[in-house]
């Protein structure tokens, strides 16, 4: 036993012991000093404590502790859910352009036609595999949301899968209601398609409503005898390649935009990278044009469509203001307690890219004009007009006037020379 007491085992299982029972201790003296409506329960017989306060300032900390976990949940959602939104716009993009396919498959008559496009006859005709194309678009998917993620710039985020949501639904429904014939003819949309999906969808001619959404959504969910997914044709109307690989970037060059605007100093290489960024996003427009066009996997007129709706709509007001409204939903509207309220209702960013409105380029903050009479103060037409048109109707009562009380004509050079007066008047004010 005397061994055993000397042991280094059991000189380390007694101080064990003397630091548990000191901790007991002051927390027993803790127990004391506190008020009335904190308890503290503890366990003596494994010589540790544990409390749990009840009343007032429990209930408190719960209750902030949920509204922790809901601001959490909220902002959460508000990063999930734009990308919901855009996958569901993919899927119904997916479902248009099947049809538009399958209306192409069914008639005959269209086969045969490829339409003349002076892009085909001055690039000539090559094939280039459309994993090509589908990386260039990932790439720049990929290097925008990592970048944006890593920033936590939650309103770009918003902004982005936004505008690439209208752009699925738009493409897909375009392409459902107006049918043109494959850029590529129908040789090629044979080889695309294979033929066990060539045969699938002529199947469709003569079927009900009901078989035919069932065949469709069983295309959509499990493909044709194992080949899933089933690609495209006639899915003329604005490129899909294009405008995802050309929004994304401009997602990118906006958000190292922001970036540059942080800083103070606009140094040597926040300017070079700014240039780099520019002539990359210029390079990747250039040849996934080229190639599109080079592959007659769409006209030129789908490309460049792309390019312009693209930019148009990431520089519309109406994407700021749903953005700004989205990213403020739910939000303490104070700048001191949330970083993500702004005073303004959106902001804007107008690229280089924008022509012919390159020269103003930068962000422009977005308004919301509260009162209807706000929007047509400043316009020199408006105070003018207004003045012009008090005048004219006081004018008109004193011609009807005079009619019918059949006036002499001396009264009428008074009122011309008074008329005229009145205008100098007006006149003088407005300039002044």
């Amino acid at each position: 036993l005397g061994q055993r007491a000397n042991s280094p085992s059991a000189q380390k299982s007694t101080r064990l012991s003397r630091l548990a029972a000191f901790l007991l201790e002051k927390a027993k003296r803790d127990r004391v000093s506190k008020p009335a409506h904190s308890q503290h329960l503890f366990c003596e017989e494994t010589h540790s404590c544990s409390s749990i306060e009840f009343g007032h300032s429990g209930s408190a900390e719960r209750m902030a502790e949920k509204r922790t976990i809901l601001s959490r949940l909220v902002h959460l959602s508000k990063w999930i859910t734009p990308m919901v939104l855009c996958f569901c716009s993919f899927c119904f993009q997916s479902v248009m352009l099947h049809q538009a396919t399958i209306m192409y498959v069914l008639d005959v008559a269209q086969r045969s036609v490829v339409l003349e496009d002076m892009g085909h006859q001055a690039l000539g005709n090559k094939m280039v595999p459309l994993k090509v194309l589908d990386g260039i678009s990932t790439s720049a998917m990929i290097l925008f949301v990592c970048g944006t993620a890593w920033l936590k710039d939650i309103r770009l985020w918003v902004k982005v899968f936004s505008c690439c949501t209208f752009l699925f639904f738009w493409k897909g429904l375009l392409d459902m209601v107006t049918e043109l014939p494959d850029s590529s003819g129908w040789a090629v949309c044979q080889h695309r398609l294979g033929p066990q999906a060539v045969e699938y969808m002529l199947g469709f001619n003569g079927t009900s409503s009901t078989e035919y959404w069932g065949r469709l959504m069983s295309m959509e969910i499990n493909g044709v005898q194992g080949h899933w997914p089933i690609r495209y044709c006639s899915d003329m109307i604005l490129s899909g390649h294009t405008f995802v690989m050309f929004l994304f970037l401009l997602g990118c060059i906006d958000l190292y935009r922001k970036i540059s605007v942080a800083y103070a100093t606009r140094n040597r290489c926040i300017i070079i990278g700014e240039l780099v960024l520019n002539i990359v996003v210029i390079g990747c427009m250039v040849s996934d044009l080229t190639l599109i066009i080079l592959n007659h996997f769409h006209y030129t007129v789908d490309v460049l469509l792309s390019l312009f709706v693209t930019l148009l709509l990431y520089t519309n007001a109406g994407i700021a203001v749903l953005t700004d409204w989205w990213v403020e939903l739910g939000e303490e509207r104070s700048v001191e307690e949330n970083a993500d309220y702004r005073v303004d209702d959106g902001s804007i960013w107008l690229p280089v890219l924008l022509l012919p409105c390159c020269c103003f380029q930068g962000f422009y903050s977005v308004k919301k004009e509260k009162e209807p009479s706000q929007v047509l103060e400043g316009s020199r037409w408006y105070v003018a007009d207004k003045f012009m048109c008090g005048e004219s109707s006081e004018e008109d009562e004193e011609d009807d006037d005079d009619d019918d009380d059949g006036d002499d004509g001396e009264g009428d050079e008074e009122e011309a020379r008074s008329e005229g007066s009145r205008r100098s008047r007006t006149n003088q004010s407005l300039h002044a």
